[in-house]
């Protein structure tokens, strides 16, 4: 287990309602699983309903890096790692 901040931006931020919290878990998809049982409306915000994965166009960083280029919802965290969730960003 690490102890790793989760830091939260836009949208994720207004369903958990704090900017960053401290969680102890494994890997991404165990802190996917921990935010939604402690934030209801982060689930139904962020998540998909059949696989607990984010949302198409939701985004997840470790340290600066996306998920998608480490081992996605896999990925082990260490201890003092940041996390951020980032909504679907827009512009034009």
């Amino acid at each position: 287990m690490a102890r790793v901040l989760a830091k939260f931006f836009a949208t994720v931020r207004e369903a958990t309602g704090v900017r960053s919290a401290e969680f102890e878990v494994k890997n991404i998809r165990e802190l996917l699983d921990i935010l939604s049982k402690t934030y209801p409306k982060f689930s139904e915000t962020v998540l998909k309903t059949d696989s607990g994965e984010l949302k198409q166009f939701y985004s997840c960083m470790v340290n600066g890096r996306r998920i998608e280029l480490l081992d996605s919802y896999d990925t082990v965290l260490k201890d003092e790692d940041a996390v951020a969730l980032f909504p679907p960003v827009g512009g034009g």
